[in-house]
């Protein structure tokens, strides 16, 4: 079990089980390796995730959640429910996407995700912002007021194993 990931007591605005991300400036989200199995079987399979804290250490994992049908037949477009959990095993938020198309000719059709914190609770939603060449984002709260812009490296992909996204905080005038 990680000290550095064990819930305090409540902090008033804060939704159970994520009191240790108000401790935290950075984390490092890392796709479980899935590779052989693709590999020897053809098919794609549920993805599975790390949250790690500066140190390395675990603090949430997530899992996907949705068939094999929409895995195989539409990709990274696909709908899906990714479960976050905590070192307890305890689900700490639920993140959901329809789905939708993603492409700079369909700006009608963007992505969004809404975020449950606790499970069934609305906290917020990252939708996608149109961008020919960059991937962008708004956070916002529960009221689909924007809090948050999230900034993706040119193109939406890179060669290198890590992609960094920049975060930076809405100002309002």
């Amino acid at each position: 079990m990680n000290m550095y990931a064990v819930p305090s007591p409540g902090i008033p605005g804060c939704p159970p089980g994520l009191e240790y991300l108000t401790q935290v400036g950075k984390v490092q989200v890392t796709q479980k390796s899935k590779l052989i199995l693709k590999a020897l079987i053809g098919f794609e399979s549920n993805n599975k995730y790390e949250v790690r804290n500066v140190m390395g250490q675990n603090v949430f994992y997530a899992v996907e959640e949705n068939d094999c049908l929409s895995r195989q037949c539409c990709g990274p477009l696909r709908s899906f429910t990714i479960h976050i959990l905590d070192n307890f095993g305890q689900e700490i938020i639920t993140v959901t996407r329809p789905l939708k198309c993603m492409s700079c000719f369909f700006p009608c059709c963007l992505q969004e995700l809404e975020v449950q914190a606790p499970p069934g609770n609305t906290v917020g939603y990252v939708i996608q912002q149109w961008h020919p060449f960059s991937p962008k984002f708004i956070v916002a709260n529960e009221h689909n007021e924007p809090v948050l812009k999230i900034h993706g490296p040119f193109c939406g992909w890179s060669c290198l194993p890590d992609v960094d996204f920049e975060v930076d905080k809405m100002v309002v005038y």
